[in-house]
């Protein structure tokens, strides 16, 4: 039964009932004696939420199982609100990190410090995830992850990724899950795993939104602005919000290379600037008891701007001379325009199953005209030795689109997911060089090129859950994926392999079995294999020149990689939960720097033999005082990276260590306090690059007033200034490699948002206000 503080029964609370994948299932009220009753419930693990006009709503803590019997929940009590309100304002304050059976959920909208930041930024203090100096992702050390977008595949890799990231706020996002181990009603793509972001959605009815802004500084300086509207009604909830951002990242590298009888002093410094929108529409309804639809479009508009300055003194080893000074700029602006669509339909029967169907659609355009011009001086730094400048036009388009469909059936102690899916995605890339002769641009289609690469997966998969008994559960799958691609390459230089294509069929299996007590312990094993196929940047093979001395290359044969994934996990209440895995990953992708001449070398992508991850993650919440929470998570590893690449022999071991501790207190007058120390041990980029190990303190300090109506945030990352300078060093293949990478990590900011609109309702109801609501969250 239900009951307040002073033990008394609560009638007309709604009780909601939600499946294990948070599926609305049904619902019911109170009676006088706060007691409910939800009948004809299949077996298998739910979850419950209790809402009243006049109480905190409330969430079970962990998963009921539902075995074939009736089962006597313990009383429930509700915590009174603090003021009594004529509109209904639904506040879900949830813990900040959740570590399920499957995934770590970072709920960033219940966290002060994650203000004023852009989707890329969260990424980087999320758990277990790392961002590195190119940008690229990594999950408990695993790279090539799959980031979604509210549960739909972006498709986007390499720098149209990180623009897309980049275009998204923190202040939109409600959080981003963290799946280390996909089962196989998921896409096999993605051998790191996946990072799904989910944005902030209302289930109030009626007109009702907000309005944010936010500022952070640093070196330089980032804002965005953001509006939401929200109009809800019984049958149909619509939503559109707007992003406007400036980003503004600036990167320094000071390093030391030595090749040949060549050593290579380079200070260079970049900033990186974005000017963008973003704007998302989406519908949702429920158009008869069964039958539910959804369309949701998002449209990414973004002006960039490079500017890189970069000095070289370029000295010679026997006899030890100091030649020349190379100094060298970029020059880039462009601009690139994302549209995602994406519409599904829901169907449910009475016989306990349910047919979905997505079909999602995007176009990405970009393009950029990069100026770099070059010019060598004498030792003294003001005699000019020769000039070369050059002027690169690189344009981008990527159509992509797929549709699938997803089976759900269940019975007394078996249930059934099946699916089929078909994605296809075409890209066509320009790249058209030029040469200035006395200041004018001429075209060299010797150094130009059309790239164009097309690639067709067809998968379907089913996947099987068995009920053994009461407490023991085994769920399996199988996915199977066939993939057409094809690169071609149109250029006027004769090259052996301007066309490749290839066709091959994977099979991609999951195992898992868990066991629940009921009441403390829970445990749970894994088993899954994934595919990372290369991204389209990777495969052109043409050259593309990052300054006179360092050129871009790409690798046509670069093949797909594919990772096992082993997992175990404990968990103590839902609360206390304790990882383990292994990976091995075969043709792992790394970005090899190879020398080409006495003072030159290209970076290239190849395929390495093998790299293992074996480590051990932990999570631990406590409760020092009513009004002080911590949560611990920790993470352990060894990974390892092994292969002969194009004659050059790597083999790198290192143990990585990090952790954070989040402190959450509240203060007098209703502030909350966030205090987040971070430290992470030495690691490895790229595979063959060691980097320095860091620590970081961060604060949020959040203030809501006029009843939760305008909320204030002042944040401050790097406080201490001791996540900014990277030191790095490597040693193989011919070069010795040593330098400091700076970022502008410490920075100071604040965040307003006030919400407005809201929900009249009555006291007196037959159903709860969210019951209609409710029926249309599709996870």
């Amino acid at each position: 039964m239900v009951k307040n503080g002073n033990g008394d029964f609560i009638e007309l609370a709604t009780i909601s009932l939600f499946r294990e994948d948070n599926r609305f299932v049904s619902s019911t009220i109170t009676d006088v004696q706060g007691e409910f009753i939800l009948a004809d419930v299949s077996p298998g693990s739910y979850s419950i939420r209790i809402d009243h006009l006049l109480y905190a709503a409330y969430e079970s803590e962990s998963l009921i199982k539902i075995a074939g019997r009736t089962l006597n929940l313990p009383d429930i009590m509700l915590t009174e609100n603090v003021s009594e309100l004529d509109e209904v304002v639904l506040v879900d304050q949830k813990e900040f990190i959740q570590v399920k059976a499957d995934k770590i959920v970072f709920n960033v909208a219940s966290s002060p410090s994650a203000s004023g930041s852009n989707g890329l930024d969260l990424l980087k203090v999320a758990p277990g995830i790392t961002v590195d100096f190119d940008n690229s992702i990594s999950l408990l050390g695993k790279d090539n992850v799959q980031v979604y977008l509210n549960g739909v595949q972006s498709r986007l890799a390499g720098s149209d990724l990180v623009n897309f990231l980049q275009s998204l706020t923190s202040d939109t996002v409600e959080s981003i899950e963290i799946i280390s181990n996909p089962g196989a009603q998921y896409e096999a793509e993605g051998t790191g795993g996946i990072i799904n972001i989910r944005l902030k959605k209302s289930v109030a009815r009626g007109l009702n939104g907000n309005v944010t802004s936010s500022f952070t500084k640093g070196e330089e300086y980032r804002y965005s602005n953001n509006v939401v509207l929200n109009l809800g009604g019984s049958k149909l909830q619509t939503r559109l919000d707007v992003t406007q951002s400036h980003n503004n990242s600036l990167r320094i590298f000071d390093d030391r290379i030595q090749q040949n009888n060549a050593v290579l002093f380079g200070l260079s410094r970049e900033n990186q600037i974005q000017d963008g929108f973003n704007i998302g529409l989406g519908l949702e309804s429920q158009i008869s008891e069964k039958h539910y639809v959804g369309l949701e479009g998002r449209a990414i508009f973004n002006d960039t701007e490079n500017r890189l300055v970069n000095f070289t003194d370029i000295f010679t080893v026997e006899p030890p001379e100091f030649t020349e000074i190379l100094f060298s700029r970029v020059q880039a602006k462009g601009n690139s325009a994302n549209y995602l669509f994406n519409g599904f339909h829901l169907w449910n029967f009475e016989d306990e199953s349910s047919i979905t169907t997505n079909i999602s659609f995007g176009t990405y355009n970009s393009d950029q005209i990069t100026l770099q011009p070059n010019t060598y001086f004498e030792t003294d730094g003001t005699t000019v030795i020769n000039t070369e400048d050059s002027r690169f036009d690189a344009d981008t388009k990527i159509n992509l689109w797929s549709v699938k469909t997803d089976y759900q059936k269940s019975w007394e102690t078996v249930s059934l997911s099946t699916g089929f899916k078909y994605a296809q995605v075409k890209t066509d890339n320009s790249f058209n060089f030029f040469n200035f002769e006395n200041s004018t641009p001429v075209f060299d289609p010797t150094q130009s090129n059309d790239f164009t690469y097309t690639e067709n997966v067809t998968a379907a998969y089913a996947n099987l859950n068995f009920k053994i008994s009461e407490h023991l559960s085994l769920n399996t799958g199988l996915r199977m994926e066939h993939t057409e691609s094809r690169g071609q390459l149109f250029s006027e230089v004769e090259t052996a392999n301007n066309d490749v294509s290839r066709s091959y069929t994977d099979f991609f299996p999951s195992l898992g079995l868990s066991f629940d007590d009921q009441e403390k312990h829970s445990f749970s094993l894994g088993i899954g294999r994934r595919i990372t196929r290369p991204v389209y940047q990777d495969l052109n093979p043409f050259e593309r020149p990052n300054s006179q001395l360092v050129i871009w290359k790409g690798n046509p044969f670069l093949n797909p990689n594919y990772i096992m994934n082993y997992q175990g996990s404990y968990a103590y209440k839902q609360k206390f939960v304790l990882t383990a895995y292994y990976s091995e990953t075969t043709d792992f992708f790394s970005r090899i720097v190879e020398i080409t001449g006495e003072e030159t070398s290209q970076i290239i992508p190849r395929n390495m033999e093998k790299a293992t991850n074996l480590g051990a993650s932990l999570s631990v919440p406590l409760k020092l005082t009513e009004k002080w929470d911590v949560l611990l998570f920790g993470n352990l590893f060894q990974e390892t990276f092994k292969g002969d690449v194009e004659s050059t022999f790597i083999d790198l071991s290192n143990w990585q260590w990090d952790y954070r501790i989040q402190n959450i207190i509240s203060l007098p007058s209703d502030f909350l306090l966030d205090i987040t120390f971070t430290q992470r041990s030495r690691w490895i980029w790229r595979g063959s690059v060691y980097i320095k190990g860091t620590e970081g303190l961060s604060f949020g300090i959040r203030k809501d007033f006029f009843d939760k109506k305008l909320q204030l945030r002042i944040t401050g990352a790097d406080i201490l200034r001791t996540e900014s300078d990277l030191p790095y060093t490597s040693d193989y293949g011919g070069i010795d490699l040593d330098g400091v990478y700076t970022a502008d990590n410490r920075r100071f900011g604040m965040g307003l948002t006030y919400n407005f609109g809201g929900s009249k309702t009555e006291s007196k109801r037959k159903k709860g206000a969210l019951d209609e609501e409710l029926k249309r969250i599709q996870d």
